[in-house]
């Protein structure tokens, strides 16, 4: 893992860029991925709910947790 590299310009002296990775970004992206599965999943519940059964009244919260894991 490299976190120096070296960007050259004609004529010019070097100039040192230091590449660090941010833990924080990775850390609330995986948090909202895991919510976002977390909301399909509990559509999907709700979808397949109220097709066993006729319960019209579950498509529309399928339909917002679907809507939230986007």
């Amino acid at each position: 893992n490299c976190s120096y590299f070296k960007h050259f310009t004609p004529g010019q002296s070097s100039e040192i860029f230091e590449v660090t990775t941010q833990k924080e970004y990775s850390i609330s992206a995986a948090a909202i991925a895991i919510f976002s599965v977390g909301f399909a999943i509990i559509g999907t519940i709700c979808v397949l709910l109220s097709f066993g059964k006729k319960r019209d009244y579950l498509l529309k919260p399928a339909s917002m947790f679907y809507a939230f894991a986007g």
